[in-house]
């Protein structure tokens, strides 16, 4: 589905400038799985620094924090930015940076900083086109120290909504986690915002032949991969070493 391309990101970047329908248990319970699930592919250590693309309300930080030495959170929701300086106050080794809601591929702004590990996670199905991915990636490209991994995660491959809320319902009777997730899909889909969102600019979506030829294009050492990093099944995976 696509429709004016100025409006897509402008009403997904609404709906998540004022979300309140997941809960923080749900929030926590996922990225919980997502950090066990990707730690043989990252392996997070003490002398990683982190940059988290898309961070939300910062989920990732609380769970990796104290395991790594820095921890980047980038956004385009100022909301969320604000709640990760309240939550993270103490934490001298948690810093956010505000992505320009119209260049949000554009990491310019960053410091001298080098990153070992870069991370973006259910985000790129909110981008308008694959070109803003292959962006996204020479911006995170100019950023990553020599070795450093990027796992794009849970990449979207079915185009319906059906199809993507019963790859989500399968892998929530996986975790024992159906009522809680049936209950936040109705919630969600009860959300005239989300609605607006959806129906008027729908979600990018990716296949095989895509990634792959994302891969070739850049000449990337990349695999894309299948395995189930979050409660959502139908997702793939782009893990890219430079």
């Amino acid at each position: 589905m696509r429709h004016n391309m100025a409006d897509f990101t402008n009403h997904w970047i609404e709906w998540w400038n004022t979300e309140n329908v997941v809960s923080p248990a749900t929030w926590n319970s996922n990225m919980e799985i997502f950090v066990a699930a990707s730690d043989s592919l990252l392996r997070y250590d003490s002398q990683d620094t982190i940059l988290d693309l898309g961070s939300g309300p910062g989920y990732l930080a609380g769970w990796l924090k104290d395991r790594v030495k820095e921890i980047h959170c980038l956004d385009t929701s100022q909301r969320y930015l604000d709640i990760c300086k309240e939550k993270f106050a103490g934490a001298n080794n948690v810093f956010f940076h505000r992505l320009d809601e119209s260049n949000y591929t554009d990491l310019s702004f960053l410091p001298e900083q080098r990153f070992s590990i870069i991370v973006c996670q259910s985000v790129v199905q909110y981008y308008r086109s694959v070109g803003e991915v292959e962006r996204m990636i020479q911006e995170v490209r100019r950023v990553a120290l020599p070795g450093a991994r990027f796992l794009i995660a849970v990449i979207p491959i079915a185009s319906s909504m059906i199809q993507q809320g019963c790859g989500l319902l399968k892998g929530a009777f996986k975790e024992k986690r159906l009522w809680e997730i049936s209950r936040m899909m109705l919630r969600i889909l009860a959300t005239a915002d989300h609605r607006k969102a959806y129906f008027s600019s729908g979600l990018l979506t990716f296949s095989d032949e895509i990634l792959r030829g994302l891969i070739g294009k850049l000449e990337l050492d990349a695999d894309v991969l299948s395995s189930r990093l979050t409660v959502n099944e139908n997702r793939k995976h782009l893990l890219i070493r430079f």
